[in-house]
């Protein structure tokens, strides 16, 4: 995969929904401390109850999430893994192993936590983001209970 620039970087982020409501200067922000990563079919790209080090938001291909072997999800363009450890630090509640080849935009927890503290309306946006989709999720759950 041929690394992209920071302007392709940023239209990248913009399409991710957990960055979609960020500024243009936002997204040119977070673009300029992340990085680009491939995982071949089956690589770990998360290992459960590793200490948070990065997310990934994944640009292309799909991988599993999986908890004590037991797959739980299936994610792919647009999905965002790892952030909850990101953000609180704690051990990751689950692992996310590529099934096929999965392009990915890593953000490591020192540079995303320097972003959320510098630009609070950043902060703010991405809360915004995450609780929507825990919304989404507990929708979800209470359509199957």
């Amino acid at each position: 995969m041929a690394r992209r620039n920071r302007s392709e970087l940023t239209d990248i982020l913009h399409d991710i929904p957990l960055f979609a409501h960020l500024t243009k200067a936002q997204l040119r922000a977070v673009a300029k401390v992340a990085t680009e990563e491939v995982y071949e079919p089956e690589a770990v790209i998360l290992r459960q109850l590793d200490a948070a080090q990065h997310m990934v938001a994944i640009v292309h291909g799909k991988a599993r999430v999986t908890r004590d072997g037991q797959t739980l999800a299936t994610v792919g363009a647009g999905d965002v893994v790892g952030e909850m450890s990101l953000i609180d630090g704690q051990r990751r509640s689950a692992g996310v192993i590529a099934e096929t080849e999965v392009e990915g935009v890593v953000l490591y927890r020192s540079a995303f936590m320097k972003l959320l503290e510098t630009t609070p309306a950043m902060a703010i946006k991405l809360l915004l983001a995450q609780t929507a989709r825990l919304r989404e999720a507990d929708r979800k759950l209470g359509a199957l209970g």
